[in-house]
């Protein structure tokens, strides 16, 4: 098994185990001193675990032999990291609502059967939040002020995903040893993924920035009606452009003709988009038949089944004919439209680039080369509608892509340098090493930790301080006593540096030995005077009343 929980097995603070021994003798010493056990809320038997190292195949927890205990086996002996996802979203969410403020409850269903199959938060002065991730489960029937986040697999409710235009998903992705929250906006053609930290509370439910644009879009209303059409004569236009009618009727010719020949998901979402936007201002009854049926056929394909369509709309032949009888464009025109495609092509590659960021981690070597592939060829259209990071983004992919089969089952995150990205020559970063240097800029961190009331894991610390990862673990130890002492006023800001699973750090243990005031040998009495540490380091960084 790779997850456990930490210090017992009544504890809700879940742990995930790497199954690379390198990373595995960094998992041990950044949790030197804790105990792993078979939680209960896990499902497991609540015997203890140790981590078990190998070169030739995947480290994993293990039971600890204990002849008092009933020799049964345990039945979470083949489960995988996401079998503890239920405590990394309750654990995390509670973070993420008290950082705002905001009381809440969360209960873990405990029926044996669906043990982490749903979490209900209950925020005071909002409605329920309820996350479901059992993919056997039936959807609850709607309540009000209760608001459903589904998890990966647990098919959603088509008449919802019409009655909103979209369905809040929730997952948990791998970082290290690490299970992140992510809440996904699922809209007719696309989910959109954004972290915990771009979503916020709002009285109706929890929002993303996806769902703020699907509400914005459905508040502005299509009047059933023919919008008044100047002539020509009222408002002449410029000579070699397109006229506004011959766009509408383009746009409308086009997707009756990608619904009428059920053209692919992709084809038919961009012209069931361009109808929309030329009629901002208003359509007519025949048009917004025809967008409601377009709007069906999407659905449909999303779902991957049939779904009864209505009957074609009555749209007006002659329109349809005349749109496809159109002589052939102006210059201005035929420029217009490739500058339409160099732009949608533009943001599919950024689309592309993001999607790679996201799942560096997760692909295949030929799910990575299908990507990369389809990213270059939306490159090349796009030509110079893409920024110069986007350019070395691209760049960056390919070589990675034309590597090895072994070197691309593990891809490496796409770095791209600051000249690049410029597109000027710059000279290379240098990383300190002065262990002054690096104690200042570690004190810069901390200092601003603790004015928040918060602490920092050493990962992060190390990403904001260049040269801290680097020092042998002496020197660090080094750095960060001249970091507490030279604090204002002088406080042990390394007690705010924690594991990534949030409990206290071996540095923070070394540096007390140091100082002749070492942590009791207890866990439970250590993690007490910890505690106590970094709220006395908070309480001297707070304003005076």
């Amino acid at each position: 098994m790779q997850t456990a929980v930490i210090g017992s097995a009544k504890s809700e603070i879940p742990v995930m185990l790497p199954m690379q021994a390198i990373e595995v003798r960094s998992f041990r010493n950044a949790h030197e001193g804790e105990t792993f056990w078979c939680g209960r809320w896990l499902g497991g038997c609540g015997g203890r675990l140790t981590s078990k190292l190998y070169a030739d195949r995947a480290c994993h927890f293990a039971h600890v032999p204990d002849p008092g205990r009933a020799s049964a086996p345990c039945r979470r002996a083949s489960v995988g990291v996401s079998s503890a996802d239920h405590l990394y979203i309750k654990r995390q969410i509670l973070q993420w609502l008290a950082a705002q403020s905001i009381p809440a409850h969360a209960r873990i269903s405990e029926d044996s059967d669906r043990l982490g199959g749903e979490v209900l938060f209950e925020p005071g002065g909002y409605g329920c939040l309820r996350v479901l991730l059992d993919q056997d489960a039936a959807l609850p029937a709607a309540v009000d002020g209760t608001q459903l986040l589904l998890g990966p697999g647990v098919e959603l409710d088509p008449h919802q995903l019409t009655l909103h235009g979209y369905v809040l998903r929730i997952r948990c992705d791998t970082d290290g040893t690490l299970r992140h929250v992510m809440i996904g906006t699922q809209m007719h053609g696309k989910t959109v993924w954004f972290s915990l930290d771009e979503c916020q509370l709002m009285p109706w439910g929890l929002s993303t920035p996806a769902v703020e644009e699907v509400r914005r879009l459905r508040s502005t209303h299509r009047p059933l009606t023919i919008p008044h059409r100047p002539s020509p004569a009222d408002h002449p236009a410029p000579v070699a452009a397109p006229q506004a009618e011959d766009d509408r009727e383009s746009a409308f010719a086009d997707l009756q003709q990608a619904v009428d020949h059920d053209h692919g998901g992709s084809e038919l979402r961009h012209c069931l988009t361009r109808a929309e936007t030329v009629t901002h201002g208003g359509a007519s009854a025949e048009e917004n038949a025809l967008l409601r049926r377009a709007g069906d056929l999407m659905l449909r394909k999303e779902r991957g089944v049939g779904l009864s369509t209505p009957p074609a709309p009555a749209i007006t032949q002659h329109r349809a004919s005349r749109a496809a009888r159109r002589v052939s464009p102006t210059p201005a025109a035929a420029a217009a439209t490739v500058k339409r495609g160099s732009r949608q092509a533009a943001k599919a590659a950024a689309d592309l680039l993001d999607a790679l960021d996201r799942r560096r981690d997760h692909l295949t070597p030929a799910e990575q080369q299908r990507l990369v592939t389809l990213l270059a060829e939306k490159a090349q259209k796009a030509g110079r509608w893409l920024t110069a990071e986007q350019g070395a983004k691209v760049t960056a992919w390919k070589d990675q892509a034309s590597r090895t089969p072994a070197e691309a089952d593990h891809p490496k995150p796409v770095r791209v340098p600051k000249a690049a990205a410029a597109g000027a020559h710059a000279a290379p970063i240098t990383v300190p090493t002065d262990i002054d240097t690096v104690a200042d800029a570690a004190r810069d961190v901390l200092e601003h930790a603790a004015r928040l009331g918060k602490t920092v894991t050493w990962n992060h610390l190390c990403a904001q301080v260049k040269g801290l990862a680097e020092l042998p673990e002496d020197r660090q130890d080094r750095a960060l006593q001249k970091a507490s002492s030279r604090s204002r006023p002088s406080v042990p800001l390394a007690a705010l540096i924690t594991t990534d699973s949030g409990t206290l750090h071996p540095h923070y243990r070394r540096l007390t030995q140091q100082a002749g005031r070492p942590l009791p040998d207890d866990n439970a009495a250590a993690r007490t005077a910890w505690q106590a540490a970094v709220t006395d380091v908070h309480r001297s960084y707070q304003p005076p009343r």
